[in-house]
């Protein structure tokens, strides 16, 4: 069993996390209707701000589904808040995202020229473009009144929302009338000081953003919806952010920090879920544990499949290589990698692990928006917020409690099927082994496809820790200083050559040209 004895906390400000602050309820809210559902409650709670920070925002998101009839449409809900509190003014700032994503997302262009969703005169929606060259603003952050947030892996958006059952066949996962795939992910809750510096974090993007300040909330009331349980009271949590250098704002690799000293810490076992799976620095650290004798027990969660072809030859195959890293560490038997399946799936389709989460050892536990990516340490903004139980029984029990939650739902059982398991078998993996049915599931992922040493190169670009610069990406392809000296027009050409290229390289490397 875990350690028990006070520790040293982890939490250092300024370098692994921006803000240590006290909670007085702590909540962990796991996939899409029930974060939807505590979120339409909130708001119904708030009285002057809701400020949402977000990747991906769309007012024709369906937020509920009760009793077999749909809910109201999130732009509908909104307007209509801003309709009955006359006091109340909500703040939406989305990534002003690149072309590529705009089949998948509601048109900026559209809503600022007053066609489709028409929001609210006290709704303010604006699309944040303070990024570097290839990087998105990632963090996903709601505040209520200054006096509740939440942080998480979860967008207001479409395509989000489902039950933790992840049925293959529910009727209600549409958009545009056609069906999506099962969905997993996860927010935590927080109130007092650490909702406002959640909020303080909110107020800086929007300020940088649109040059303009959101006031602070004056009214001191309690917008913590009762149906809500906090599984923790009256605690300390850390605030940890990831920001690209972008003048005149130094860089922020607070998450990346606390990721190395979470593993550094670990003594018995390290559970993750995360969508991704090929920071290098992370993968260095895992490897490290895995390489010790008796050192701790590795469990990775993730997806089966990646979204297309494109990011299954760029981000699929750096997963495969980290992973293959990680076996080659393994000799003791201590790591494997699973993705949650059920039988009916659609062909060419997965139960999507979204989720950003890690905890160690009964002691450590965060939840964010931080994916276990390479762009996530350095090029993205990011949010995780995380607690420490310096052998606190009751925050270890929590944290226990969830991590047992989360892998019961993934392999259909309930909580207590699975902690008798893991008592009777004493390790994470054999307990989920033992576990594995022909229903739903955890399966390991096996049978891992090899690439060249090209194919790993080329698609290294897709997943940079800093913005890449023309040159350096110019140097990459061997243009050398004859292209550092060329005009600058032809300099943009060969930028635009050099990306059609990598594209055409990628469609004849993995075969999908043929």
């Amino acid at each position: 069993m875990p350690d028990s004895r006070p520790q040293e906390s982890i939490f250092q400000e300024g370098r692994n996390c921006r803000r240590i602050a006290h909670a007085g309820r702590v909540a962990f809210v796991v996939d899409g209707e029930d974060y939807f559902k505590v979120f339409m409650q909130a708001a119904e709670r708030a009285t002057e701000s809701i400020i949402l920070l977000a990747w991906d925002f769309n007012s024709s998101a369906r937020l509920s589904f009760d009793g077999g009839s749909d809910g109201p449409m999130l732009g509908d809900f909104l307007n209509d808040l801003a309709k009955r509190k006359r006091h109340l003014r909500i703040y939406i700032l989305d990534w002003d995202f690149p072309a590529i994503y705009a089949s998948d997302r509601e048109s900026p262009a559209l809503v600022k020229l007053g066609w489709g969703w028409k929001p609210h005169r006290r709704v303010h929606l604006k699309f944040d473009n303070t990024h570097p060259p290839g990087g998105s603003h990632h963090q996903k952050i709601l505040v209520i009144d200054d006096a509740l947030a939440f942080c998480g892996g979860l967008d207001l958006t479409c395509q989000r929302w489902d039950t933790s059952r992840h049925t293959f066949d529910d009727p209600r996962r549409m958009t545009r009338d056609k069906p999506y795939p099962p969905f997993h992910d996860m927010m935590i809750a927080v109130d007092g000081e650490a909702a406002r510096e959640l909020g303080a974090i909110a107020r800086e993007r929007w300020r940088c953003a649109t040059k303009k300040e959101i006031p602070g909330a004056r009214d001191q009331h309690d917008p913590w919806p009762p149906e809500l349980e906090p599984e923790l009271t009256d605690m300390q949590v850390a605030i940890s952010c990831t920001a690209p250098q972008c003048e005149p704002h130094d860089e922020v690799r607070e998450i990346e920090a606390l990721y190395l000293d979470m593993i550094s810490r670990a003594k018995h076992y390290i559970y993750i879920e995360n969508q991704y799976f090929t920071a290098h620095k992370i993968g260095e650290a895992l490897a490290a544990r895995l390489k010790e004798p008796g050192g701790p027990e590795i469990i990775v969660v993730t997806r089966l499949l990646s979204h297309g072809w494109l990011e299954e030859n760029t981000m699929g195959v750096l997963r495969n290589k980290m992973i293959e890293r990680m076996r080659a560490a393994d000799s003791e038997g201590r790591f494997q990698v699973y993705f949650p399946h059920m039988p009916g799936l659609a062909a060419e389709t997965c139960i999507d692990v979204h989720s950003k989460m890690m905890a160690v050892d009964d002691e450590f536990l965060r939840i964010g928006s931080a994916n276990l990516a390479n762009r996530s340490m350095g090029l993205d903004t990011e949010c995780d917020v995380a607690l420490e139980a310096r052998g606190d029984a009751k925050v270890m029990q929590a944290i226990r409690r969830f991590r047992d939650r989360l892998i019961a739902e993934h392999l259909g059982v309930e909580v207590e099927a699975f902690v008798r398991e893991l008592k009777d078998k004493g390790s994470l993996q054999h307990a989920i082994a033992s576990l594995h049915s022909e229903e739903r599931t955890l399966e390991p992922l096996v049978n891992l496809e090899h690439y060249s040493d090209a194919a790993i190169s080329a698609a290294e670009w897709t997943d940079p820790e800093r913005a890449v610069g023309i040159d350096r990406l110019m140097a990459q392809f061997s243009f050398g200083a004859e292209f550092h000296r060329a005009p600058r027009a032809w300099r943009k050409l060969g930028l635009v050559t050099v990306l059609l290229a990598g594209l055409a390289a990628i469609w004849r490397l993995t075969g999908l040209g043929k």
